[in-house]
């Protein structure tokens, strides 16, 4: 490859990537735009080499060094109405714009383009992203490592090659769950996160919160939790409800690992004739606004959600300026106790109805 002329750098093309990798530059189209289209190795092998020579075809790329899209990306692993039912992605995002307003940047809402987060990612013009929810092996990370694009992980796990930006997942359910055994209540269950893409495992947000409730059940001995996977909306939560054992196994008490899953829960017991928290108590977890006004007001733990975003923004536009960023301790939770949670019902006596 021709180097620079005259202190004028040379930009890598796309026949200088097919050479290097010994593909055509159908190939290297192809391992950009249709990766699918590819063998895994030889798509491997061309995007490694493009990584190594500095190519990416995508304009938002092509502009980081000289800042001129002036616009931060938020990779969204979901659709926006499913990621919209969740008021805590607008007070995330709130945070965010809070920083680019200072910075003079806009965000983007980067969802999965015709079911390929991937493929958002190529078409984003974007100076860098701040991804919600992915763990740090996601593919699309892998994506955004190769075009060299400056990243945030938000709800993530530790990671060496991007910052993360969690709070005290663990402290905060461990709190929740001792409130309610404090109370007498022994027969749990939890509504737990849903995945996101194509994974199996919980998400690293979900399987924190899962070990601080488990920390503090197994503390006093009591039987293990229900576990219910459920999405952060009213109607997964009303879907929960009707899930949950019967009969002398129901559960007393509810964690749910979102607002929005609990004020849907207790909606759906409240039609079924249970008083609240008489019947059944219930603890969320965000303290979004709602939380308040809910009836009766949602017990709940508080996360810092517009400060989280603000301090996502904060990192990545450091990371876009090319300084090096560490991951910053988690932010604090708190349990707001409020009037959805009560002592436990005698087992022995049968559920009061309306």
């Amino acid at each position: 490859m021709p180097g620079p002329w005259l202190g004028v750098p040379v930009r890598v093309t796309i026949t200088d990537v097919a050479e290097a990798a010994g593909v055509s530059k159908t190939a290297v189209s192809f391992a950009f735009n249709n990766p699918e289209r590819l063998g895994q190795t030889t798509l491997e092998r061309v995007l490694k080499v493009a990584h190594d020579l500095g190519y990416t075809p995508h304009p938002a790329a092509r502009t980081l060094s000289m800042r001129r899209s002036g616009t931060i990306g938020v990779l969204i692993p979901q659709r926006l109405s499913t990621m919209f039912a969740n008021p805590f992605v607008g007070e995330l995002i709130q945070g965010l714009g809070d920083l680019c307003e200072e910075h003079d940047l806009t965000v983007m809402l980067v969802p999965p383009l015709d079911g390929s987060l991937e493929g958002a990612i190529r078409q984003a013009s974007v100076d860098g992203f701040i991804s919600l929810g992915l763990g740090p092996r996601d593919p699309a990370l892998e994506v955004l490592d190769a075009m060299g694009i400056p990243t945030v992980l938000v709800d993530s796990e530790d990671s060496s090659g991007h910052p993360v930006v969690n709070v005290d997942d663990y402290g905060g359910a461990e709190a929740a769950a001792r409130h309610l055994l404090k109370l007498g209540h022994r027969e749990l269950a939890v509504i737990v996160l849903p995945p996101t893409r194509a994974q199996v495992q919980n998400t690293p947000t979900a399987a924190r919160r899962l070990a601080g409730y488990q920390a503090a059940i197994e503390s006093v001995g009591a039987p293990a939790p229900h576990t219910v996977t459920a999405g952060t909306s009213v109607a997964a939560g009303a879907r929960a409800f009707e899930s949950l054992p019967k009969g002398r196994r129901r559960p007393t008490a509810v964690l749910a690992m979102s607002d929005m899953a609990a004020i849907g829960l207790m909606s759906a017991a409240q039609a079924a004739g249970m008083r609240i928290p008489d019947d059944l108590s219930v603890v969320g977890f965000d303290d979004i606004p709602a939380a308040a006004w809910t009836n009766p007001p949602l017990t709940t733990v508080r996360q810092p959600i517009v400060e989280k975003g603000r301090l996502a923004a904060r990192l990545l536009i450091q990371r876009m300026k090319g300084k090096a960023v560490d991951s910053p301790a988690p932010l604090m939770t708190s349990l707001v106790v409020r009037s959805s949670t009560g002592a436990a019902p005698d087992a022995d006596l049968p559920i009061r109805r309306r």
